[in-house]
């Protein structure tokens, strides 16, 4: 369903190695845009693992259910639960503006 995410997934653990390197840090620049870039995508990345394990539970759940009630019960919460998180990771993939992180002047008169 998701297919987007991956490269997402993929940048976002290439940043955590990028970043735990010390030589990034010697110039600031760079490890600001990449602190940035990884701050954008926790939300992101963070949101989607949870989609996935909560499928993965809900699968378990699911098998579970013929030998017990209570399983039932388990795998139509998780069903809200990740349906729930489905919508959180559509809001979150919208492209942002570019100039989102852009300075602004607001001047209020009377």
């Amino acid at each position: 369903m998701f297919e987007s995410v991956e490269p997402l997934v993929a940048e976002y653990a290439d940043l955590e190695v990028r970043l735990a390197d010390p030589a990034v840090h010697a110039d600031q620049s760079v490890a600001r845009r990449l602190g940035r870039r990884y701050a954008e995508l926790r939300p992101v990345v963070s949101t989607y693992r949870s989609w996935r394990e909560a499928g993965d539970d809900l699968e378990a759940a699911l098998e579970l259910a013929a030998d017990d009630p209570a399983f039932a019960a388990e795998a139509e919460a998780l069903e809200g639960r990740r349906a729930e998180l489905a919508d959180r990771l559509q809001v979150l993939l919208v492209p942002r503006d570019p100039l989102d992180d852009s300075d602004v002047i607001l001047e209020i008169k009377a």
